[in-house]
């Protein structure tokens, strides 16, 4: 799926996203959510580092806006936690894989399976249908879609330009 169709483009270019169904492959899918697993089974926050992530602009200047965990995460892969996951120092009240939102913000950069992905031959070929000129991957997250905390999803990745709305 390269070449976009006129119809395709018309749409990314009124909306500024456009929804791919079947782009990225089921063996792609897999390969990312299992190696997500994996990177969840890893992870090691110290709990003065843990935040919960907030889509609500006052919650999350005070989550996040006073903590250089997440403004220095631009680069890094770094853990955001579900709101009430969390007491009020940090320690976790549910398993630790199953507080997580999101996780972000350099996958593409650091992990050779996240990597392979965004930087393969079919989203290069995507880029060059939608006319970039010199895309650059800015950041990747893996948002988990959960219900009662226990059913981790893939949110696929999209593109987002500057100055589409």
């Amino acid at each position: 799926m390269a070449c976009l169709s006129p119809l395709q483009l018309q749409k990314f270019q009124e909306d500024g996203f456009l929804v791919l169904e079947g782009f990225l492959s089921v063996d792609e899918c897999e390969a990312m959510k299992q190696r997500i697993g994996e990177i969840v089974a890893e992870m090691d926050v110290p709990p003065h580092c843990r935040i919960e992530f907030s889509t609500q602009h006052e919650e999350q200047l005070r989550a996040q806006g006073s903590t250089n965990y997440f403004l220095s995460s631009g680069d890094k892969i770094r853990f955001f936690f579900e709101k009430g996951v969390l007491d009020n120092k940090g320690n976790f009240l549910v398993p630790p894989e199953k507080s997580v939102n999101k996780i972000g913000h350099a996958l593409h950069a650091h992990d050779p399976v996240f990597r392979s992905v965004t930087h393969s031959p079919k989203v290069q070929a995507l880029a060059r249908s939608l006319g970039l000129q010199m895309p650059v991957v800015v950041q990747s997250m893996y948002i988990f879609k959960v219900s009662d905390m226990s059913f981790p999803g893939l949110s696929l990745p999209f593109v987002k330009l500057a100055g589409c709305s």
